[in-house]
């Protein structure tokens, strides 16, 4: 089974990712902010981190280059109200995909499946 992180300081969305992803069969662990996405890092192993870029002690991007350093091979998408604003730092620490909280659910879906598979079948 492979794991997804799922850091994001809003609970209602944090819930609501993390059951559709184990709804499709992925094990989610989550953080609430920066620093725990980062310190789940090192204690797991990861298959993908999906990082919401504005959370506090530590932010997505700076949490993207920590994990980044630890996990080079991580792929990471950032989930922001910002996604716009974000498109120039597409390949920044492992960054793989923008996707903004304003685009449907089942994209960020699809995009986990796509990237879990891709990672399973290129070794």
């Amino acid at each position: 089974m492979k794991t997804v992180l799922l850091a994001d300081d809003n609970p209602f969305i944090l819930e609501t990712l993390a059951v559709r992803l184990r709804d499709s069969g992925t094990n989610v662990v989550t953080a609430t902010n920066g620093k725990e996405a980062v310190d789940e890092g090192k204690r797991t192993h990861l298959d993908l981190a999906i990082l919401d870029v504005s959370m506090p002690v530590l932010n997505g991007l700076e949490a993207a280059e920590r994990l980044h350093k630890i996990m080079p091979h991580l792929p990471i998408i950032l989930f922001t109200s910002y996604a716009e604003a974000l498109k120039s730092r597409i390949n920044h620490a492992g960054v793989i995909a923008i996707f903004d909280k304003g685009s449907r659910l089942c994209d960020l879906i699809s995009a986990v499946d796509e990237c879990l598979w891709k990672k399973e079948n290129l070794g």
